[in-house]
């Protein structure tokens, strides 16, 4: 005769059995798919709020310069003698499980993402010349210009990784080995009245050192320097009859980006702009991407620069920063 006694026992083990494994299952296709899925939603969200924040950052930064210019007459712009400081703060990653206390299990909850913000030389160079200024002894050697930049770099565990970059006085996203022109940088062509090429450049230059990577906020403080004006700026510059804007890079993606920002800026001014293109150094191994305008008389192309860099400094906000 069985035993019903250890019969019952032992179903209710192997009953005891089979529910721990399915909850394992469910908790195995959480982990699986679920979790990725929200990690995913976090960093969209976290590089949206990273694009609005350089977005504010560049706006800020062009009240903060052209505030500083209280009379425009004359041969160049004066300025006021108190530089303005601007401060804000960037969150550099999503939080995620860093910021579970309790009861939470940190295995159900996406990663914490982290980011590093920079200050950079980027490689690149931006150059000027012009039918004036091209041919002046010693007073060449400020441009070509080492171009600088305030970079954020992600760190995301569930999607694509993205840089974002201000330079020039434009913001630039990298992603996907390709490079996308999100705010133009400080450059114009327009024709005035009297039938005359005007072109206004505003290489807007950042400087400082060092970097932070950290998931939580840092401070960014920003200070206008109090500089010269570029020898280019001077009256016997200013009237052309040819004027060249030229960035040099190693990179393909940012070069194909700025002959398509030029080539853009052509067809808006098909009479002022006479040329893009691009070169190519087989030793150097660098692109060169240009804009051409040529006017019929020495006078018809007005050049416009003003000198614009930035002090930026990082100071922590949270503890956690590494």
């Amino acid at each position: 005769m069985k035993n019903t006694r250890d019969d019952v026992a032992i179903s209710e083990v192997v009953g005891f059995v089979l529910l721990l494994a399915l909850v394992i299952a469910a908790l195995s296709m959480y982990t699986v798919y679920v979790v990725p899925v929200n990690g995913r939603e976090d960093e969209i969200v976290q590089m949206t709020y990273v694009e609005e924040q350089f977005t504010d950052y560049k706006f800020t930064l062009d009240a903060l310069w052209t505030s500083r210019l209280i009379n425009t007459n004359g041969p160049s712009p004066v300025l006021n003698v108190t530089p303005f400081i601007s401060s804000s703060s960037l969150r550099l990653g999503n939080g995620g499980n860093s910021q579970l206390s309790g009861l939470s299990f940190p295995l159900f909850k996406p990663i914490a993402s982290s980011a590093t913000i920079s200050i950079k030389t980027t490689g690149d160079t931006f150059d000027i010349d012009s039918s004036n200024y091209q041919g002046s002894t010693g007073d060449k050697g400020e441009f070509p210009i080492n171009i600088t930049a305030l970079e954020y770099r992600s760190n995301n565990y569930y999607w694509i990784q993205q840089q974002y970059s201000y330079q020039l006085g434009g913001v630039f996203l990298y992603q996907d080995n390709s490079t996308i022109n999100r705010i133009s940088p400080l450059i114009s062509i327009t024709r005035s009245g009297n039938n005359r090429t005007v072109v206004n450049v505003v290489p807007v230059q950042i400087v400082g050192n060092g970097s932070y990577t950290s998931n939580n906020l840092v401070r960014v403080d920003t200070r206008q320097r109090t500089l010269p004006n570029y020898n280019i700026s001077l009256n016997q510059y200013r009237n052309n009859q040819w004027v060249n804007l030229s960035i040099t890079t190693a990179d393909n993606a940012t070069a194909g980006m700025w002959l398509n920002f030029f080539n853009n800026m052509a067809v808006r001014e098909p009479l002022s702009v006479n040329k893009t293109g691009s070169s190519w150094n087989p030793g150097s191994k660098r692109a060169t991407v240009f804009m051409y305008i040529f006017g019929p008389t020495p006078q018809s192309v007005a050049l416009y620069v003003q000198r614009v860099e930035f002090d930026v400094a990082f100071n922590t906000v949270a503890t956690e920063v590494t």
